[in-house]
């Protein structure tokens, strides 16, 4: 993945975040996009994104709607793959 590709699904992972913040918040509609996601987020980051099927958990949809785990997903494959911190020294840049 490229650079500019991974800020792409990194928007990608704010928007379906700004999702759950808002309409997320209904019961039914928090239950069906959460299953949506998770599988976008597979799609867009792979196994790293079944970590946003924990939201099931919260089936009051009120507490995991403060957590943007999707952005933590893409923030956290950033900084594994060095998208957020650019390229270790000695080797060749990260794509």
């Amino acid at each position: 993945m490229t650079r500019t590709g991974y800020f792409v699904r990194l928007a990608i992972s704010v928007a379906i975040d700004l999702f759950d913040f808002t309409i997320g918040r209904a019961p039914l509609m928090g239950t069906v996009g959460e299953g949506m996601s998770t599988f976008v987020l597979v799609l867009l980051w792979g196994w790293p994104g079944l970590a946003y099927a924990g939201e099931f958990l919260d089936f009051t949809e009120q507490i995991d709607g403060f957590v943007p785990t999707a952005t933590i997903i893409a923030i956290g494959v950033g900084m594994k793959n060095g998208h957020l911190t650019g390229p270790k020294s000695g080797g060749p840049p990260a794509r």
